[in-house]
């Protein structure tokens, strides 16, 4: 692991890392099941924690049972619900700060997520976070979703970093399995959707408030 001093970039997940979304994603799920099928989904446990975790693409997909014309129809009703819902997600306390206090420092900052691009874009904007990311990679830019590092290496591309003096930060265990596999130093947050998964995945840092990546960017106090 490299000096603390000699990081240069943190990439980010986004849901259950810098905005707390679980709400609103389970509840456009459920809208949108109970509008296009006539009854919610997801309801159980096992797949809420499921749908919040894999591409939109993907839950679409599973949704629709191989329908082409019901996955279109899914996909566009979900966009609808979720423009209204999504006024309702804030980013997790610290975020906006931690965020403005590493680019202060040099640090360039980008985001490698599942979301799709049009929902990254809506929310990065409206919650102000837009404004202090670099560059991003979102579920629908990649081949391949996470665990696989293919978002995270584009991310940490895109930003002209070496994935060795990169901070990979994520809730779930495909955020570090995806940071690990990138070659990154990966944080995995206690406050996501996924934080003892993510902590069984064995992250090299575990941190309860977004404003601890200060000190482990290795910027004084």
């Amino acid at each position: 692991m490299p000096h603390p001093q000699s990081f240069e970039a943190v990439v980010f997940d986004w849901d259950g890392t810098l905005v707390d979304s679980k709400q609103a994603l389970v509840a456009s799920f459920q809208e949108m099941t109970a509008e296009v099928l006539g009854e919610p989904f997801p309801t159980e446990h096992e797949d809420i924690e499921r749908m919040v975790q894999v591409r939109g693409s993907e839950a679409f997909t599973e949704i629709a049972g191989g329908d082409a014309e019901l996955y279109e129809r899914i996909e566009e009703v979900f966009h609808r619900v979720y423009v209204e819902r999504q006024t309702t997600i804030e980013p997790f306390p610290g975020a906006l700060e931690t965020l403005a206090r590493l680019r202060g420092a040099g640090h360039r900052l980008g985001v490698a997520t599942s979301k799709a691009r049009r929902r990254l874009d809506l929310e990065a904007e409206r919650t102000g976070i837009g404004a202090l990311i670099d560059a991003s990679v979102s579920g629908d830019e990649v081949r391949v979703a996470k665990p696989d590092p293919e978002a995270v290496l584009a991310a940490i591309a895109a930003l002209g970093a070496d994935p060795a003096r990169t901070l990979y930060v994520g809730d779930g265990p495909n955020d570090v399995l995806a940071g690990r596999g990138a070659g990154a130093v990966t944080i995995a947050v206690s406050f996501g959707f996924h934080p003892a998964e993510a902590r069984a995945a064995a992250p090299d840092h575990v941190i309860d408030a977004l404003p601890e990546l200060v000190e482990i960017a290795g910027i004084a106090a």
